[in-house]
């Protein structure tokens, strides 16, 4: 369970987060949505702890601001810029296999799914890659890892067609099903993945329900910015 109650967060005089609330049950698809700055990655990195905010947040029952490391076991996470590391990939993804206790293999086999070669790059440092480069791995790890909670934000802004294809694809039929918390502007991605929309406006929850509501308000659509492009997927079921 993630349960955020009156979370606010501000940046000066603007208020990034105004007393939001919700519950997002075990195993709930679910994408958050809204225009440029209404609140979609601060609540994402608030609810990760990667920010401070008032108000109480739980993932799992723990708190991430207060006891970070048992509330993030469970968790993995893509953000919407990959981090500047300087590490080399072959030891980032050394690292990735101690601290998941998965196989490096499995690592090796998910991102050749993506169309990257994770041994040919071991001696690459990791901010040395290409954006979309960078991108596939991290949702390599992502979707490789154990992790119960998924988190995405724009996971699929630097990808290629094929390879978002792809993703969209691996995590819709990922097993175990994992929670999955996705931040995103474009309409085929919320098609394939999700079940419930929370749409942002302002820092404030503006409208939390099924997909299929929000998919017949072409102005919940418009007002949220969303793109409807197109690719092929398979969801589950």
């Amino acid at each position: 369970m993630i349960e955020l109650d009156g979370v606010c967060k501000r940046y000066g005089s603007r208020a990034a987060l105004d007393g939001v609330s919700l519950k997002i049950r075990p195993g709930e698809r679910v994408a958050l949505v809204g225009p440029n700055g209404s609140g979609k990655t601060t609540l994402m990195r608030a609810t990760l702890g990667l920010v401070a905010a008032s108000g109480r947040v739980r993932v799992g029952g723990h708190d991430p601001w207060t006891d970070h490391r048992a509330s993030m076991v469970n968790v993995a996470y893509v953000p919407q810029r990959a981090p500047s590391l300087s590490a080399p990939v072959g030891e980032l993804t050394r690292a990735w296999s101690q601290l998941r206790e998965v196989p490096v293999a499995s690592l090796r086999a998910e991102a050749m799914a993506f169309g990257l070669p994770v041994d040919d790059l071991d001696a690459v440092p990791f901010r040395s890659l290409s954006g979309g480069m960078q991108q596939k791995l991290l949702a390599a790890m992502a979707l490789a890892s154990t992790a119960r909670i998924l988190f995405f934000d724009e996971p699929t802004a630097n990808l290629d067609p094929v390879a978002r294809g792809v993703f969209l694809s691996r995590l819709a039929t990922r097993d175990p099903e994992p929670t999955v918390v996705l931040s995103s502007h474009r309409l085929d991605e919320l098609q394939a993945l999700v079940d419930r929309v929370i749409v942002l406006a302002d820092g404030r929850v503006k409208f939390d329900d099924k997909l299929e509501v929000f998919l017949d308000s072409p102005t919940l659509r418009t007002e949220a910015g969303l793109a409807e492009n197109t690719i092929p997927f398979r969801r589950r079921g």
